[in-house]
């Protein structure tokens, strides 16, 4: 999978840099000038990586992160500025900034940054489908039934879950699925994060 990376930048030396040395590394990488152009670029395509300059000529970098949480929570931001104060800071990593970096920059940091950056995507991402997974691979619907006792289970399954009891005890006879529905259970409860 090719990585995608995003440069908003107007200071057209810092943004042609940054775009050679990721297009070097194999990235596929737009560039933006101002903050609305970085805008469009998101609408039309999904981005694994951003380099968002704080100080835009049509809004600041906080403006393009703001809309961008609006619509994508996941790709990772890494805001760059020449005006930087803890204040701003604060504001790009409340807003979900990833790091936010001090121009001049030197700029083998900033790819060991960036590489951080995109493997807290991945990890995120795989997070995120694991979790997808078990959900459909342990949600009730995978138990098959539609008879009123069968259905009178999934309520008891439902609201055994929701109770936050911390320990269930489940009989019945060999083979009956005493394992699947503990597993439904689990992983529909607020303990499924945990073993």
């Amino acid at each position: 999978m090719t990585i995608r990376v995003l440069i908003v930048e107007d200071e057209k030396l810092i943004r042609w840099s940054l775009h050679q040395k990721f297009e070097a590394r194999g990235y596929q990488v737009t560039d933006a000038e101002t903050g609305q152009e970085g805008l469009e670029a998101l609408d039309a395509d999904i981005y694994d990586l951003i380099m968002l300059d704080y100080k835009l000529p049509d809004m600041t970098g906080l403006d393009v992160l703001r809309k961008l949480r609006e619509t994508d929570s996941d790709v990772v931001v890494i805001m760059m500025t020449a005006f930087s104060s803890i204040e701003s800071a604060v504001d790009a990593i409340k807003l979900g900034a990833y790091d936010y970096v001090a121009k001049p920059f030197d700029m083998d940091q900033l790819l060991r940054t960036a590489d951080k950056a995109l493997e807290t995507t991945k990890l995120r991402r795989e997070v995120r489908e694991l979790r997808r997974h078990i959900q459909h691979e342990y949600g009730v619907d995978r138990i098959i039934g539609r008879h009123p006792s069968m259905l009178e289970m999934f309520e008891v399954i439902d609201r055994v879950a929701r109770s936050g009891a911390s320990t269930v005890f489940l009989r019945g006879d060999s083979g009956t699925g005493k394992d699947l529905v503990a597993r439904v259970i689990h992983y529909n409860s607020d303990r499924a994060p945990r073993p």
